[in-house]
């Protein structure tokens, strides 16, 4: 049970490492704490610790999500610029990792290469996606009209759309390869 209760741990506090620097050092250590306490009340009461870990997780990883688009939405845009493009890039990893997760577990067993140009397709499209979102977010949000420019709005739509279509079309196809189907492609 020890074991068990190191390992958790050891995954938790990796996964604190990804929040931003600012609110790591502000709240990781007591975040650690929090974890730490409610584990050890949960093995107390011999309540299920296995929906107590997931939900955690889940509700961490979420809140991961929430400060780095906190993160790129405020602030002034030239010196945030490389932290939002790293922030960019870890949501989208996080946004595609239980699906890598997946094909690695489910696909063990087939002898074939990992499909690395479908992942890295898959990350770009997100980031591609927030970076033509961020701007008509940031106008709105500002209370500017977005339709000073209409014809720049509807080209920057219309390629939200396709990002999106475009992301859930190789999803739906590629899920019997994720959940493990033989002969997939």
């Amino acid at each position: 049970m020890i074991h068990k209760q190191e390992i958790v741990h050891k995954h938790y506090r990796k996964l604190l490492v990804l929040y931003p620097q600012t609110f790591k050092e502000q709240l990781g250590e007591s975040m650690e704490q929090t974890f730490q306490d409610l584990w050890n009340e949960k093995q107390r009461t011999k309540k299920d610790l296995l929906g107590f870990v997931l939900w955690t997780f889940i509700e961490t990883t979420i809140g991961i999500f929430r400060e780095h688009l906190l993160l790129i939405s405020i602030g002034d845009i030239m010196q945030t610029m490389l932290k939002a493009i790293r922030s960019l890039a870890l949501l989208s990893l996080l946004l595609i990792l239980p699906f890598m997760i997946m094909e690695v577990v489910n696909r063990r067993n087939f002898n074939e290469g990992f499909p690395i140009s479908l992942f890295v397709i898959m990350w770009l499209l997100p980031v591609l996606f927030i970076l033509t979102g961020m701007p008509i977010l940031r106008n709105v949000r500002a209370g500017n009209s977005v339709l000073v420019k209409p014809v720049i709005l509807l080209i920057k739509v219309v390629f939200l759309i396709l990002i999106v279509w475009f992301w859930g079309i190789l999803l739906i196809d590629q899920m019997p390869c994720f959940l493990g189907v033989p002969n997939c492609d």
